[in-house]
């Protein structure tokens, strides 16, 4: 019972991932204090916030609807539920290493 509803909370925390990518990457989040994908290369200006952002939207996309498909898929195999939490993980190393590499191409 536990792993399906882990599984749609992971899914909808990839769902806020993905917006939240999309935001600042538009330039509607600016960099702040309380919300955002906080790494350390992504704190250092502006600039480096947007470019994180930015190349992250791919990766949230593609985490976001791996897990939503399975997790559809579990409501008749509940053994897929496993698939949303790897791609939840997944999809957040994904996240953080594209972003922190494009923060760090930018210069201060």
């Amino acid at each position: 019972m536990v792993l399906p509803i882990l599984a749609w909370v992971f899914t909808g925390l990839l769902l806020v991932l993905l917006l939240t990518c999309v935001a600042a990457a538009r330039g509607s989040l600016r960099r702040n204090r309380w919300f955002g994908v906080k790494l350390p290369a992504l704190e250092r200006s502006d600039a480096a916030w947007r470019a994180g952002h930015a190349v992250s939207v791919v990766p949230a996309a593609v985490a976001f609807v791996v897990a939503l498909i399975a997790s559809i898929l579990g409501l008749f195999a509940p053994a897929i539920y496993w698939v949303t939490i790897v791609a939840a993980v997944g999809g957040v190393i994904w996240v953080f290493v594209r972003a922190t590499r494009a923060a760090d191409r930018v210069t201060p």
